[in-house]
């Protein structure tokens, strides 16, 4: 009887931590949604590891965000940078008005040292080097958790969709589904088809 009461004890404890959590994430993304994102005009914008011309961060577009900071290890971001080539191919159907901006902001430290992995990687679209911190000070209620450092804005900069599609199937099919109600559907459909099937295939 006493190890029953004792695992109803932990059971209990245990969905009320669940609970705790899933409120203190909503509440994060509604104070992530309570303002327009501001992004960074200063900083490096690179590209395959050469510094290419400044971006217009303000042009009326759809933008995904990816952050990543040294605390969220930018050096990680970096490593799995490839998985976003699906989208990036899936983006270039709607003539520039759905764009990505990739901005990781590490330490003084270690700015040679994520451009060299940069350069390394080959990744072909630019990335932004935030060394100034930038991001983060133009948007202080960006919340402290990392799975909230990926999103969709709006043509206003309003963050319509939180989450990383490239990890997650629900949120990469909410991502497709938001793209499509705001910009109608793509020239070519196969891209998306195919990284849905290569994800059930997986």
């Amino acid at each position: 009887m006493k190890n029953v009461f004792v695992t109803f004890i932990c059971t209990a404890l245990f969905f009320v931590a669940c609970s705790n959590r899933e409120r203190q994430f909503t509440q994060e993304i509604k104070v992530l949604q309570s303002k327009a994102i501001q992004l960074p005009s200063k900083g490096l914008f690179m590209r395959q590891g050469v510094e290419v011309q400044k971006i217009d961060v303000n042009k009326e577009v759809l933008k995904l965000v990816v952050y990543a900071d040294s605390i969220g290890c930018t050096a990680c971001a970096i490593n799995h940078i490839d998985s976003w080539g699906h989208f990036i191919d899936y983006a270039e159907q709607f003539n520039n008005q759905l764009r990505f901006y990739f901005i990781f902001s590490p330490m003084k430290k270690e700015v040679r040292g994520t451009e060299l992995m940069i350069a390394n990687t080959m990744f072909d679209y630019p990335i932004l080097l935030d060394t100034l911190g930038e991001f983060e000070k133009l948007n202080p209620h960006l919340p402290k958790n990392r799975a909230l450092h990926t999103f969709l804005l709006d043509e206003n900069n309003n963050v319509i969709l939180v989450g990383n599609p490239s990890q997650n199937r629900k949120i990469k099919e909410m991502f497709y589904k938001t793209v499509e109600e705001k910009l109608g559907k793509p020239q070519q459909s196969s891209t998306k088809e195919n990284d849905l099937a290569d994800e059930t295939t997986n």
